[in-house]
């Protein structure tokens, strides 16, 4: 859970763990719920670290992410054309936070899935996701995208890197001193988690299949 973890070798060293490390936290945390596909990616080394580190960053949060994508099912190309980030190992769809399930109900401000994104967008640095695509665009952010396909869950996709994931990690001491992570996972562990509406947020998007906000989600 989110003290032992932060007990346990504080947030700050677990992004910094190397992508063996955090192969064998993810798959046997029982926190996150990896559809067994994807639990075959993460063993087999396909899946970036980053991608892994985040998902311990939502479960030190207090955040119990459901991955229903990672790279085996998805397809190759994205419905624009271009090589999905999925294909690479470096994004992730997840359908459910707490169990509760993504849709545009659970959307909008005040939703789970506000409360899942502005906790991603916490992370910088190399950490920095590259794209976090649902229904919901924030000001101030870069790398926030809505796109009508993404009703049903949050995509968190992180640009393809060369050279060897697990030599990453020595590049995320940019990010923040472990004594700083451990100060905000302290800070956002006081934040009670929202009273998600049974509607729809009158700020949700139409879910139509033509609706995009920005062309620069294209690497999806």
């Amino acid at each position: 859970g989110k003290n032992a973890l932060v007990n346990d070798a504080g947030i700050g060293q677990v992004l910094l763990m190397s992508k063996e490390a955090l192969t064998r936290r993810v798959l046997a945390n029982s926190d996150i719920d990896v559809y067994p596909c994807g639990r075959l990616d993460i063993q087999s080394g396909q899946v970036d670290r980053r991608v892994l580190a985040t998902l311990e960053f939502l479960v030190a949060s207090g955040l119990k992410p459901t991955v229903t994508s990672l790279r085996c099912g998805h397809s190759y190309y994205t419905s624009s054309g271009n090589v999905s980030e999925h294909t690479t190992g470096t994004a992730m769809d997840i359908g459910a936070i707490n169990g509760i399930v993504i849709t545009p109900a659970t959307q909008g401000p005040g939703s789970i899935t506000d409360l899942t994104i502005q906790r991603l967008l916490k992370l910088q640095g190399t950490m920095k996701p590259h794209q976090i695509i649902s229904l919901m665009t924030f000001e101030d952010t870069d790398n926030t995208f809505a796109m009508g396909d993404h009703a049903d869950h949050i995509h968190v996709g992180f640009q393809p890197l060369f050279g060897p994931n697990e030599k990453l990690g020595k590049q995320a001491l940019a990010v923040l001193e472990p004594g700083q992570w451990s100060d905000l996972i302290s800070r956002l562990g006081e934040i009670d988690n929202p009273v998600v509406p049974t509607a729809a947020s009158k700020y949700s998007l139409p879910a139509t299949k033509d609706r995009r906000a920005s062309s620069a989600h294209a690497g999806e």
